[in-house]
């Protein structure tokens, strides 16, 4: 891992992946929990840890005629929001 000063980029823990490309620390990454990682532009990997989130949930209501429908109306904004949210939570 190249330190470069100049730029600013100064890395706090230096990880070596194995054989079969695992990388471990006890400190960062605990046993079962979820990670999504992504190479960026500059080249750098994003280690982000999966988080469940709450989603709003809306039951159906059948009719007489067979269909499922809301048994409120699901508002847009409210919508927007829970995407967003689920969005940035990753």
């Amino acid at each position: 891992m190249n330190h470069d000063i100049e730029s600013g980029i100064i890395p706090l823990m230096k990880l070596v992946a194995d054989a079969r490309g695992r990388i471990t620390s006890a400190e960062l990454f605990h046993p079962g929990t979820a990670f999504d990682a992504s190479r960026q532009p500059d080249g750098s990997i994003r280690i982000v840890e999966l988080v469940e989130s709450e989603a709003p949930v809306v039951k159906p209501v059948k009719t007489r005629e067979g269909f499922l429908l809301a048994p409120r109306r699901v508002e847009r904004n409210s919508i927007r929001r829970a995407i967003r949210l689920d969005r940035d939570a990753r």
